[in-house]
């Protein structure tokens, strides 16, 4: 019984992003250096493929810390419109453990580069 589950459990950790990267990173003191300091190599590493023009950021969370996201600053419009456009935020979350944070613009990238993984050769 204990092989068919340790079986099951590498098979989804080959389709599962979240799951892989936060394995790899607690288990992998250097990974988890890289991955903060240089995450599109890192996830590479992974077999991961990061769309052209995404920038990424890895923070490792720390217990005794909060984090706040601030939208970026945007410039009035040059017409005398004063309707204010929004810079819309998705937040997803996978098995209490990770959190996506993206602007709904980049959405199709992210997607893109989590689904990647299916797309490796098993």
């Amino acid at each position: 019984m204990l092989k068919v589950q340790k079986l099951k459990e590498e098979q989804v950790m080959k389709h599962d992003f979240e799951l892989l990267l936060t394995k790899k990173v607690w288990e992998d003191y250097i990974f988890a250096e890289q991955v903060q300091k240089d995450p599109d190599t890192a996830l590479k590493s992974l077999g991961i493929k990061i769309p052209t023009g995404v920038k990424l950021k890895v923070i490792i969370q720390k217990r005794d810390t909060i984090y706040f996201t601030i939208p970026p600053f945007q410039k009035k419009p040059a017409s005398n419109n004063k309707e204010i456009l929004l810079n819309q935020i998705d937040l997803w979350s996978s098995a209490n453990l990770f959190i996506w944070l993206a602007s709904v613009s980049l959405k199709t990238a992210l997607l893109q580069m989590r689904n990647s993984i299916f797309s490796k050769k098993d």
